[in-house]
């Protein structure tokens, strides 16, 4: 069985690809162990989601009960901004 050679530039690219790999590879680990660190649940994106909304809900009740209109849900569609229809 012949011996395959390399260049040097085939060289320097799978040692840069290693190292790479294990740089990456440390940060997954340290980021896994830091997890661990911290045992209060994480919130999934479903669950962030949810939050994001409900502040936005929440901020656009204060915003119409401040301009003295009643807030109501917009489900898509033309507005009337003449009378909020």
């Amino acid at each position: 069985m012949a011996a395959q050679l390399f260049t040097a530039a085939q060289v320097l690219a799978i040692a840069s690809e290693a190292y790479l790999r294990g740089r990456y590879d440390a940060d997954i680990h340290d980021l896994h162990g830091t997890w661990a660190e911290h045992q209060e649940p994480r919130a999934t994106r479903e669950q962030r989601v949810t939050a994001r909304l409900e502040d936005m809900d929440r901020r656009a009740r204060a915003q119409a009960a401040r301009e003295g209109h009643p807030y109501r849900i917009y489900r898509g569609g033309p507005v009337d901004w003449e009378t909020d229809r």
